[in-house]
């Protein structure tokens, strides 16, 4: 018997609980921890310097009181791919629209451990780009400072 298959449904970048599923996450890391970074430019989970490390952002985990770091469109209206460089582990997240094309390109260096880097690149037209973000919530409440070293 033959079976005729629907092509597959393309992936949800918001799943129906608010999160992002696993699969529409890239991973970059210096060779002591890792960041995860969604599709949508968002980085939702990152501990610096170790694995077992506090997390800075964990939207992963918890929306509310995760943290997170976002660099994406303004507007409504785009889409986006991921790519990795190739042979690195610089991963190049792409927002495409009718007005323009924008990457952000995110690594961690392994010669700076902890060190998260983020570089914004126009590639045609204009798009304009929204940074938002918040460190994650301790467990006493308060939020995670940053050193002040950038």
């Amino acid at each position: 018997m033959t079976e005729i298959l629907s092509p597959a449904k393309p992936i949800a970048t918001s799943a129906p609980t608010g999160y992002m599923p696993i699969e529409e996450h890239g991973v970059i890391g210096d060779l002591r921890s890792v960041a995860l970074v969604g599709t949508d430019g968002t980085i939702d989970w990152y501990c610096p310097v170790r694995f077992d490390a506090p997390s800075v952002f964990a939207a992963l985990l918890d929306k509310e009181r995760g943290g997170y770091f976002r660099i994406a469109p303004a507007h409504d209206g785009w889409k986006s791919r991921q790519l990795y460089f190739p042979d690195t582990n610089v991963l190049i997240t792409r927002f495409l629209s009718h007005e323009g094309v924008a990457e952000v390109i995110d690594f961690m260096p392994v010669t700076h451990p902890g060190r998260l880097v983020r570089r914004v690149l126009g590639i045609r037209g204009e798009l304009p780009l929204r940074l938002q973000g918040r460190t994650a919530e301790r467990d006493d409440g308060h939020r995670h400072e940053q050193d002040g070293d950038s």
